[in-house]
C-alpha cells in the first residue's frame, strides 16, 4: 500500500463503445483541470454528488440492483447488513457502479462486483463485472475456429490449436504472475479518476482432451462516496475479483477490478479485495479521505492500493471518446449500444471508422482496437487534435474480417 497525496499524477482516459466510456493513458487531463484554477474541495466543502433521490438503501438480504443507465445511485444513507450481499446487473453501457450518499455509509456485509467465470454448457467466456471487460470466446479445434482475445486495455490473447501457445491472462494494476507474450499489459492510474474495471483473459481451444474454455471476465469497478463518512466493519467486504476460466490447469483468467472510497472520514477493519483470477493481474484500490485515524482496512493485494486526500468524485469537464461511425453506420454520441460489425460474405473488407474526442483540449494519442469473436485483435494507432476544435474527430481506415463479428474499442495510449 502506498501513500499518495500528489494531485499531479498521471490520469488516464479511454473510451470503450462496447462497455461505455472509460479511461486509459493520458497524462495531462487532471493537470489541466488543476491548472485552470480548480482545486479539490476541503473537508467542509466536500460533497459526494448525491441528490438523495433514492432515499435510504438498507440491504438486509442478498440483493441485486439493476444499474441505472449512467451507473449513478443517489442515496441518503447506505447500510449493508452482516450476512447480506449486494450485487448489480450491468447496464447497456456497462458503466462502473457509483454509490453516492449524502449521509453515512455502513458496510457490515458484502458488496460484490466481481467478474464471471467461463462456462462449459454452453461454452462461453466469463462476463466482466459492472465496468469490467468480458473474457475471450473459446475456439473450436474440430471446426478450425480459433479462440478470441479478451476485451479491455489489458486483455489476454487467445491460445492456439496445438496448445503450444497457451491463452494469455489479463493485466490491470499488475501483470499476470506467469511469463507469456499472450498476456495483457498493465494500464490505468492509481487515482482511479474516473473509474474503470479489469480486463478479460484470452479464449482457449477445445480439444479431445481439454474442455473448451473462454477467458475469465475482468473484475468490475465500484466507487462509494459519502458526504459524511464510510465505515467497513470487521465482517464487511468489498470485492472486485477477476473471473477464472473453466479449466483449473490454464491461466487465461481475468484481472481484478477497481474499488474507490471517498469521504471526509473512512474507518473500519473490513476487507477490500481486487485480486485477479488465478495468476492474472490484480486490480486497483484507491482511498481518499481527510480522517483515517480509525481505519484498519485489509487491502488485498496490498500493492494494489494507494491512499490520498483528493476529495473529488468527478472531474469537470469530463473528457470523453466516442466511436461515431463504423463501417458506414453512423452512431449517435452517447448511444447505448455496442459497436459490433459483421460483414457478410463477398463484402469489401476495407472500411472506415470515425473517432470523436471532446473536452481533452490537447492532441490525444488513440488506439483503435478491433477484436473479432475468433482470431487475433488488430490495433491501429492514431491521434485526435482537440486543441482548436471541440469536439474533434479522426477518420481511420481499417481492414475487417468477413463473416466474423468484430467489436470496436478506442482508448488513449
Amino acid at each position: 500500500m502506498r501513500e499518495s497525496r500528489s494531485n499531479s499524477q498521471r490520469i488516464q482516459w479511454f473510451a470503450n463503445r462496447r462497455f461505455g466510456f472509460r479511461i486509459s493513458d493520458l497524462p495531462f487531463v487532471l493537470l489541466l483541470w488543476l491548472l485552470t484554477g480548480q482545486s479539490a474541495p476541503a473537508q467542509s466543502d466536500f460533497t459526494s454528488g448525491s441528490n438523495g433521490s433514492g432515499g435510504a438503501l438498507n440491504v438486509t438480504a442478498d440483493t441485486t440492483l439493476p444499474l441505472p443507465p449512467d451507473g449513478l445511485f443517489h442515496f441518503t444513507t447506505i447500510n449493508v447488513a452482516d450476512g447480506a450481499t449486494l450485487r448489480f446487473e450491468r447496464n447497456a453501457l456497462n458503466t462502473p457502479v457509483h454509490l453516492l450518499a449524502t449521509g453515512d455509509v455502513t458496510i457490515d456485509g458484502t458488496i460484490d462486483v466481481s467478474g464471471g467465470n467461463g462456462t462449459a454448457s454452453p461454452p462461453a467466456p466469463g462476463l466482466g463485472g459492472p465496468g469490467g471487460f468480458d473474457g475471450g470466446s473459446p475456439g473450436r479445434a474440430a471446426d478450425g475456429i480459433p479462440p478470441g482475445a479478451g476485451f479491455g486495455p489489458g486483455a489476454g490473447r487467445g491460445g492456439n490449436q496445438t496448445l503450444t501457445t497457451a491463452a494469455g491472462g489479463a493485466a490491470y494494476g499488475t501483470s499476470p504472475t506467469f511469463a507469456s507474450d499472450r498476456n495483457g499489459q498493465p494500464y490505468g492510474n492509481p487515482l482511479l479518476l474516473p473509474m474503470f474495471g479489469g480486463s478479460g483473459g484470452g479464449g482457449f481451444f477445445h480439444t479431445t482432451t481439454l474442455t473448451r474454455s473462454g477467458g475469465g471476465g475482468g473484475g468490475g469497478a465500484v466507487l462509494i462516496a459519502s458526504t459524511t463518512r464510510i465505515r467497513v466493519g470487521a465482517a464487511g467486504t468489498i470485492r472486485a475479483l477477476g473471473g477464472n476460466s473453466l479449466s483449473s490447469n490454464v491461466r487465461n483468467n481475468g484481472s481484478g477490478g477497481a474499488i474507490r472510497l471517498v469521504a471526509p472520514e473512512i474507518s473500519g477493519d473490513g476487507l477490500l479485495d481486487v485480486s485477479g483470477g488465478v495468476q492474472a493481474g490484480s486490480g486497483r484500490i484507491r482511498i481518499d479521505a481527510v480522517n483515517r485515524r480509525n481505519m484498519n482496512l485489509k487491502l488485498t493485494p496490498s500493492e494494489a492500493a494507494t491512499l490520498g486526500g483528493l476529495m473529488l468524485v468527478f472531474p469537470d469537464p469530463l473528457p470523453r471518446l466516442d466511436i461515431i461511425e463504423a463501417a458506414g453506420t453512423v452512431i449517435p454520441e452517447g448511444a447505448q449500444a455496442a459497436v459490433l460489425v459483421k460483414l457478410p460474405f463477398g463484402s469489401d473488407p476495407g472500411r472506415t471508422v470515425v473517432i470523436q474526442g471532446r473536452d481533452f483540449n490537447a492532441v490525444v494519442p488513440v488506439q483503435l482496437v478491433m477484436t473479432p469473436e475468433a482470431g487475433e485483435p488488430t490495433i491501429v494507432e492514431t491521434q485526435i487534435d482537440n486543441r482548436a476544435s471541440n469536439p474533434a474527430t479522426v477518420r481511420v481506415n481499417v481492414t475487417l474480417p468477413v463473416n466474423v463479428p468484430t467489436t470496436f474499442n478506442a482508448w488513449t495510449k
